[in-house]
């Protein structure tokens, strides 16, 4: 599991969290940067799954040692995907892709339980009192 995870999941739900602009410090971070990639990657795979590149073929999902392997075809661009995900990251696109639409793929209660969890983690840490301060 990356260290980053939490910060994936974040990325991948709300792609614009930090503002490149705003947060330039953070993106200069190696751990960031590759956070940020994953996330474009999951959001890629969202888009191909919800059918934005023709439709999709031979979905399959192999569970392997610390996570699974996701694989699909999109004939349309004569492309074959392979991707090694962790069980968090197949939860997230799980539920973007529900939220898509697409019969058969949606977040069950416990990718919603799970990707809850790696949210909070993010949180862990943060000092949240002076934050609440800083805002009221």
């Amino acid at each position: 599991m990356l260290r980053s995870e939490p910060l994936v999941i974040a990325m991948t739900l709300v792609p614009r969290l930090f503002s490149r602009n705003r947060s330039f410090a953070l993106f200069e971070d190696p751990e960031v940067r590759r956070a940020r990639r994953r996330a474009t990657m999951l959001r890629s795979i969202v888009r191909h799954l919800a059918g934005a590149a023709g439709a999709m073929e031979s979905l399959r999902v192999a569970h392997v040692a610390g996570g699974c392997e996701l694989s699909y075809r999109l004939p349309t661009l004569k492309v074959q995907r392979r991707a090694s995900l962790s069980d968090v990251e197949l939860a997230c696109v799980h539920y973007l892709v529900g939220r898509q639409g697409v019969g058969g793929l949606c977040a069950t209660e416990q990718d919603r339980a799970v990707i809850d969890a790696t949210l909070k983690r993010l949180a862990m840490g943060l000092q949240l009192t002076e934050l609440e301060a800083v805002v009221d």
